[in-house]
Order: structure tokens, then sequence, then C-alpha cells
């Protein structure tokens, strides 16, 4: 479960659990009252369980993936959710596999997923997974990515797997946050002088009234704004020689969905830049429980001296100290970029189980094999050969 905490009621037995599996989209989108219930519930939650991020997700990334949404109820309440999906994965030699994921891995939007579980329900619901892990022939391997360090379902996954004698192995991802401090003087003081000074540069011209600093998020603002940051974001990349993240038509759709739903819950964190009407740069953030999280930004890159990436990221970082925030978090991935700002490094946990049975075998053990077939044909190959198969489009 990712978050669930806090002083839990009476543990619930498994005997008082039932459970059923929702595949099609219309029991995912009946199942809202109830998940944003059971998600209000849970403390030290986040939005990327919320039920706004991943019927979002699941309606722009759906299609060609088999919906296996897992709940659990005490009587009527809902008291557990595993969001997963089921696909067909190729592995090595053209072997075909049957994969469980989460709801909202496979497309690079998610961060911190996991079961959203009542605590009082954690230890029966993973027991019953369990359960229904080993009964159920459908699946080879069960992939959970991105689940947060601090969350108790990946040593309870993992128990399950020895229970069962599911093979299972842990991965770590790196992610990075800013612990807020109570005011942003403390914030500067803690940065390196040139980077105080350059900070501090940059704000003065802010305040000067050069640019305005837009913190609100009017509904009828949102669509402008956010082609603004599909274009900004894109412009970017283009100018580096990269592809940018918006131009897949599934990526602006997800966007789409889900900022305008956690706008309406007053999640939605949309920071701008502007000059009159022409916008500047652009940081999507959202956040709940006095945590900040950066997902998306854009920002002019035709003026390099101007610094809008930075000068936005010091008023948003001014803005949220001022508001009482206590962490600002990077999400995934970790840079000196990330830790100039004062961010410091965290981890998250992805585990791979596998079923026993061949297919399963081969997913489990296919990285470790092709990493070996590498290194001999390192060792065997000369180097022409080597770079012609690396790169087989080059003369």
């Amino acid at each position: 479960m990712n978050g669930a905490g806090g002083a839990p009621d009476a543990p619930l037995d498994g005997a008082s659990l039932t459970w059923t599996c929702i595949r099609d989209t219309a029991g995912f989108r009946s199942l809202k009252t109830d998940w944003q219930t059971l998600h209000a519930r849970c403390c030290r939650t986040n939005p990327f369980i919320s039920w706004e991020w991943l019927f979002s997700w699941w309606q722009a990334y759906g299609d060609g993936r088999s919906l296996r949404l897992l709940t659990w109820r005490a009587g009527r309440d809902l008291v557990g959710i595993a969001p997963l999906y089921l696909q067909t994965e190729e592995t090595g030699f053209g072997t075909r596999c049957r994969v469980l994921r989460l709801i909202g891995d496979g497309s690079f939007d998610s961060d911190y997923l996991g079961f959203l579980v009542d605590p009082a329900a954690h230890s029966a619901v993973v027991r019953h997974f369990g359960d229904g892990l080993r009964g159920d022939g459908e699946w080879d391997a069960l992939v959970l990515r991105d689940m947060q360090e601090s969350s108790p379902l990946p040593d309870a996954i993992c128990n399950e797997a020895g229970r069962f004698g599911f093979p299972v192995r842990v991965e770590f991802g790196r992610c990075g946050a800013l612990d807020l401090p109570p005011s942003f003087e403390q914030f500067l003081g803690s940065r390196q002088s040139r980077f105080r000074t350059k900070l501090r540069s940059l704000l003065k011209k802010l305040d000067q009234g050069e640019l305005v600093f837009d913190d609100g998020c009017e509904t009828r603002e949102l669509r402008r704004r956010l082609r603004s940051l599909f274009a900004l974001h894109q412009s970017r990349w283009k100018n580096t020689g990269g592809p940018g993240v918006f131009g897949a038509a599934s990526k602006r759709l997800f966007y789409a969905h889900f900022v305008t739903r956690f706008a309406r819950n007053g999640w939605l964190r949309l920071y701008s830049l502007r000059s009159g009407s022409v916008y500047c740069a652009h940081q999507l953030c959202f956040g709940m429980e006095g945590v900040s999280y950066l997902l998306q930004e854009g920002f002019d890159v035709s003026n390099p001296s101007a610094s809008y990436g930075q000068m936005l990221r010091a008023a948003v970082i001014r803005d949220l100290i001022a508001r009482g925030e206590r962490q600002y978090d990077f999400l995934g991935g970790f840079s000196r970029h990330k830790e100039d700002w004062g961010a410091r490094e965290g981890r998250t946990i992805h585990l791979v189980l596998a079923r026993r049975n061949w297919r399963g075998w081969l997913y489990y053990n296919w990285p470790a094999c092709r990493e070996r077939m590498a290194g001999a044909a390192k060792r065997l190959l000369p180097k022409p050969v080597l770079d012609r198969l690396r790169h087989p489009s080059r003369p």
C-alpha cells in the first residue's frame, strides 16, 4: 500500500472481506466515489494513487491493455484497491509473456504507485492478494514499479512471494525532494554563495514588475496555459535535439483529463511567468498534505540569459514556503541540478515476481541472460562487428 498510516482501527481478518475484479472501464468509472472516500481516509497518501490520476491515465493509455482492478470490501465499505492491468510483453528469443503491472506504469508519467488500503485491512488484503496470485493462471510475471520506500507494500509482497515460492527481484530507483524550511531566507542561506546570489538577482527582476508571477488556476485559463506549457516544453527539447514528451496525442489527452480533475479537488498548483499576455515559463505541480510534486515544466529558451526556468522555480519555492508547505518533491531521478536546489536523494522500489512456469522463468531471468550475452559478445567479437550490431542503420 502506498501511504495509508496513522492509528488504525482493529485489524480486519480475511474472512470479513469480499473481493471483486473489475475488468471494464465502466466499472472503473463507477468506483469513483468509494475510491475518493478511501483515499481521503488514508493518511500519508499521494495524488498518484487517486481515482483522478489513475482513471485519467486509463482513459489516455488503456487501449491494448486489459484491466484487472482488484477491490476488497468489509461489508459495503471499500477498504482495499490493487489497481492493475494485464498486457502481453515480448522477452528474449521472441517469447511473449503475460505481465501484470500497476495502472500508471508504462508511460513515464507516474511516481509513487502502489495499492490503496485501509491500514486496518492491510494484512488481510495483501494475504488475499497473494492467495489470488497463486490461484490465477493468466499471469506469468508481476511487475510493481515506483513504490515509495516508506510504503509497507514491498515487504508485504515479498513475504507473499516467499509463502508461495515465487522468485522475486528487488530493484531501486532514484528520486529527490527538498524539505522546505520555515522561511525563504533560511532556504537561500543554505545554498552555495554564487547560486544564492543568482536567485536573489532573478527574484529582484521579478519583484520589480518586469514579469508577472501567476499562481492561480482559474478554470477558464487552464486550457490556454496547458497549450502554452506543451509548446514551451516541446520548443525547449527541440532546441536540444530531443523529441519532448508532448508530441504524443495520448500524453496531451492524459494531461487534459487529470489537470481538470485535480483543479476541481484543489490539488493543482500551476505556476507561470508571463510578460503581458505572453507566457515565458510554467511549472505544473500538484499537492496535498503539505507536499507539492513537480510533474512537468517548460520555459522559453530563446533568451538563455533570462533564466526563466530558474526564476520561476525560485518564485515557486518562495510561494510554497509562504503557504507553509513542508516539501517540494522533484519526483523521479536525481541529478546535480536537483542537489543544487537542496534536494536530498531518496529511493523508490521496484519488484518483479515470476510465476513458476517457463515463461515466468524467462521473463525473470532474461535481463541477466542478456547482460551475460552482451559481455560474451564484447569479449569475442571484433569491434567493427560490435559497432555494426549496435548501429545497424549506419553505413
